[in-house]
């Protein structure tokens, strides 16, 4: 009986351990299954961040605050060409407005990129004065340009509002292309992270979100195999781990 069970159940080395000698490879090198992996990894991880960019934008949201578009006349769609273009704008609207080539603009932007293939930029504003619109076209140069303050009803709306912009048509974005850019001027909210065993208490919080999942973590130990040589062997310890997101009073830093 124990061999029968020993038999079925025998240790298979998980996938992601045996591919840790293997070369990293380009995406274009990858098999099919590979990149459809590879391309929904990088959806979770930008839908996952939509939260953290909306509470970017609430950090940094203030009455100046405005929503710039930007678009190539020309059907760019060569994604290192638009980006080097539009890091060579952020740099000239930053002197043209400042007088000073030191970065003071804040911003966040992100690209789209369209089924025909042609990139435009979404990017929020913060603490930016009025330029006139026809000054914001000649600094662009490449096509045209909407610029709009940000009218949401409600506060508490502006970040989530503006974010959807940065999780949108993640399937037409290249693979391993940065989907978002921020200046390094922006305030950070603070986090603080707690492991607790004991069922945590929310009563009277506003929980932002929860989740419940099996957290499997590796163990390595080496044992001597049948050559009597020491060999390395990984064993997966699981435990349950409920995750929540809890929003603090507004009178104190948001956590």
């Amino acid at each position: 009986m124990d061999e029968k069970k020993n038999e079925e159940y025998e240790h298979q080395t998980p996938e992601w351990i045996n591919n840790l000698n293997e070369p990293n490879k380009k995406y274009d090198e990858l098999t099919a299954e590979k990149q459809y992996d590879s391309l929904k990894r990088k959806q979770k991880h930008y839908k996952n961040m939509r939260f953290e960019i909306a509470r970017l934008i609430d950090m940094n949201f203030d009455d100046n605050t405005k929503f710039l578009t930007l678009t190539f006349k020309e059907n760019i769609q060569n994604i290192e060409t638009t980006n080097d273009e539009f890091k060579k704008f952020i740099k000239r609207l930053n002197y043209q407005t400042y007088k000073t080539k030191k970065s003071q603009i804040k911003y966040l932007a992100t690209w789209e990129k369209q089924k025909r293939g042609a990139i435009h930029y979404h990017i929020v504003l913060f603490s930016f004065p009025f330029v006139p619109h026809e000054r914001l076209m000649k600094i662009w140069g490449h096509g045209l340009v909407w610029i709009n303050k940000i009218d949401v009803d409600a506060v508490e709306n502006r970040g989530r509002y503006l974010s959807k912009y940065f999780d949108k048509d993640l399937d037409l974005k290249e693979h391993k292309k940065k989907a978002f850019f921020k200046s390094q001027n922006l305030k950070i909210p603070k986090e603080t992270k707690r492991l607790t065993e004991q069922e945590y208490d929310t009563n009277g919080q506003e929980v932002l979100h929860t989740k419940n999942y099996i957290r499997r973590s590796p163990k390595f130990s080496e044992e001597l195999n049948e050559s009597g040589a020491l060999e390395q062997v990984v064993e997966f310890e699981e435990s349950n781990v409920k995750y929540t997101k809890i929003k603090k009073d507004k009178n104190t830093e948001t956590h």
